[in-house]
């Protein structure tokens, strides 16, 4: 097989011809198929608040950390709406 070499865009347009013709022969259907968006859960959005509000309190605190206290704060704060405080 002989040594072939290419510019970039004559690569970058051997892709494109590639991948359109993929695309003509009905390959990329499955790429079509949008995915239904998930409800976020109040716990959630919770435990998002929580994480940020620490994060701004703690910036240097490692993640695991950070997130063992956000869900103990989120855990607490759900009860007490729960709760109706």
């Amino acid at each position: 097989m002989p040594n072939v070499t290419m510019t970039l865009e004559e690569y970058e347009a051997l892709r494109r011809l590639i991948g359109s013709e993929r695309e003509s022969e009905g390959a990329t259907e499955e790429a079509r198929i949008v995915k239904k968006k998930r409800k976020v859960s109040a716990y959630q959005k919770n435990f998002g608040k929580q994480l940020k509000a620490l994060k701004r309190m703690h910036p240097r605190m490692k993640g695991p950390a950070l997130m063992k206290k956000a869900h103990k704060a989120t855990r607490a704060s759900m009860k007490a709406i729960e709760r109706g405080e």
